[in-house]
């Protein structure tokens, strides 16, 4: 924000006041790095993981981008100051204005020169005088409470604006401080999704709304900068994964959109499907909640055998209309994006009153 100052003697209070000590300096870089650090990670992270977008989103690199240079330039200009002004003092009277050290004014200016004051880009106050002579003094190296003491010493030469263009960065700065939060909640804990087609009937109808959560497997970090895929941090997981179990992924055939099926078969698993049944290690799967047959019409008999390390199948419970493993193999452990969780909504059932179904999902 650039704000304007007059300088006002029946304002100013004779006082002087110093930047950071070099522990506050540390204390203060210490944070600006990982404020920096920051910046950076989000760009890369909303980029990808932005849930209305299906590639890298370019307008997010730019943006980002632009906000981490500018803190960037911000973070060097502070550390150049510091070294600038770390002896120095800032002294305030109503017949002048100073800078310099303990005992030695180096710069000053007398009241009656003083054109303006400008808090400009970088935090700095600028004081210029009638004879276009100018110094500055960094008020980011200083506590908040500190800086705001001597800008009271001056009278706000827009006050309107001032406040109008706080009002426009407290609302941009909670913009992105949600969103950047959203983001990281449906990546890493918790998500919705809508059943479009019947392939998991009964156990989930076309327009049910769930919840996926996203904490029992481990979080996964999505794919960003030379990453050759999306990292799995198991070793946080609250248990791993069980046959029964559904679960969001995206299949190997389809890399933009998510499917929602039922694991049936672990790595290390036998499988077979025959007469309608699976059979796992030679013993008929007991599933209750498949609806139709399960047969292998697709011929993809790869799928029966030995399931891989690192891979699992998954099947519909709807058998008779799923597109699922026996159509594109082998699900890769690692695609799995969460656990179906909580059914909360269905239009035509809350229409008929009808909330029988609603609650965890099994």
């Amino acid at each position: 924000m650039i704000q304007f100052f007059r300088f006002n003697d029946s304002q100013i209070e004779e006082s002087q006041y110093s930047i950071f000590s070099f522990k506050e300096a540390l204390k203060f870089f210490g944070k600006q790095t990982f404020f920096l650090f920051l910046f950076i990670y989000s760009t890369f992270f909303l980029a990808v993981a932005l849930p209305f977008v299906e590639t890298p989103c370019q307008p997010v690199y730019f943006i980002g981008g632009m906000i981490s240079v500018v803190f960037l330039a911000r973070y060097l200009n502070g550390i150049i100051k510091y070294y600038k002004f770390k002896d120095k003092i800032f002294k305030l009277s109503k017949v002048k204005l100073s800078i310099g050290l303990e005992d030695k004014e180096e710069i000053v200016f007398k009241a009656d020169d003083i054109s303006y004051l400008e808090l400009n880009f970088f935090n700095d106050l600028v004081i210029k005088d009638k004879n276009r002579n100018r110094a500055v003094f960094p008020l980011m190296l200083m506590s908040k409470e500190q800086a705001k003491k001597i800008l009271n010493n001056f009278q706000d030469m827009a006050p309107k604006r001032t406040a109008f263009y706080k009002k426009i960065w407290d609302f941009a700065d909670s913009l992105v401080v949600a969103l950047i939060i959203a983001v990281h909640i449906i990546q890493y804990l918790i998500q919705a999704y809508y059943i479009p087609t019947g392939s998991m009937e009964d156990t989930l109808l076309v327009g049910d709304h769930l919840f996926v959560e996203k904490i029992t497997y481990g979080p996964i970090i999505p794919k960003m900068l030379n990453m050759e895929k999306p990292v799995h941090l198991s070793f946080l997981s609250l248990r791993n994964l069980q046959r029964g179990d559904i679960v969001i992924f995206r299949p190997p055939h389809e890399r933009d959109k998510d499917y929602i099926k039922r694991c049936i078969a672990l790595p290390g698993d036998k499988v077979e499907i025959k007469g309608g049944k699976v059979y796992i290690d030679n013993k008929p799967l007991n599933e209750p909640y498949v609806k139709g047959k399960t047969y292998d019409e697709f011929g993809r008999s790869q799928i029966q055998g030995i399931v891989p390390k690192g891979k699992i199948v998954v099947l519909g419970d709807n058998r008779e209309n799923s597109s699922d493993g026996r159509f594109f193999g082998y699900l890769n452990i690692e695609e799995i994006k969460g656990k179906a969780f909580f059914l909360y909504w269905n239009t035509d059932q809350i229409k008929k009153m009808d909330f029988s179904r609603f609650g965890l999902i099994k």
